[in-house]
């Protein structure tokens, strides 16, 4: 019996997961047992395996009380979601040991790991495969940077070193130009008649150096 507790399974998963879906959107109630059940429409003795498994992946405690995973996790929106993959992670350690997509692993791939570490019937096994997909819903094994606290450090690598790259672009293309003033280069180009008169390009080029001048000194 205690191999078989450590994959709980229930015959109706679509109740279970009706049931979690019904602890979002309702008060916290200080214990989760038989009689709890009961009040909230799961009576029935197909439902009786929801204690141990919500036990198993954390949200409630040995006693039955909902721990802080339970508010903060299945009860915390989208953001709760990635600390509710990682409840479900450290309950079913020793599946994501093997296959750490074990979320997105097929039946079959399950069903063999299962049946390998329990002496559940093939009936039960195929049950707590479908009870450890539908706990899987509710969890997100992807969550992006920065959410719920958590991060994903590959894509938290990634989005720095694009910051990085783009805080060095835009460096390069101010410069040195921290007062945010424009610089204009202009070229200007000038041509004479060929001659064999040298005083003429003399005084070509001292006209030149003297308009360069005024508009040296004008602009100071």
């Amino acid at each position: 019996m205690a191999a078989d507790n450590s994959f709980p399974y229930t015959p109706t998963p679509g109740k279970l997961e009706e049931f979690l879906e019904k602890l979002q959107g309702i008060g916290v109630p200080a214990r989760i047992d038989q009689q709890y059940l009961g009040s909230v429409g799961f009576a029935s003795s197909n439902s009786r395996p929801f204690i141990p498994l919500m036990k198993k992946i954390g949200l409630l405690d040995g006693s039955s009380k909902p721990t802080e995973l339970y508010t903060k996790g299945l009860r915390g929106g989208e953001s709760g979601r990635a600390l509710l993959a990682a409840g479900i992670r450290a309950g079913y350690d020793n599946v994501f040991q093997t296959y750490s997509d074990a979320y997105d692993r097929s039946d079959a791939d399950l069903e063999t790991f299962f049946r390998s570490h329990s002496v559940l019937d093939d009936k039960k096994v195929g049950l707590a495969v479908k009870t450890f997909k539908t706990v899987c819903k509710f969890g997100n094994f992807h969550p992006v940077a920065g959410a719920a606290g958590n991060e994903d450090e590959g894509g938290k690598g990634d989005t720095d070193e694009q910051a990085e790259l783009a805080k060095g672009r835009r460096k390069r293309e101010q410069g040195n130009n921290t007062s945010g003033s424009v610089v204009i280069n202009v070229n200007i180009a000038l041509s004479i008649d060929a001659t064999s008169d040298a005083t003429v390009y003399d005084a070509f080029f001292a006209a030149m150096a003297k308009h360069l001048k005024g508009l040296t000194d004008g602009g100071a």
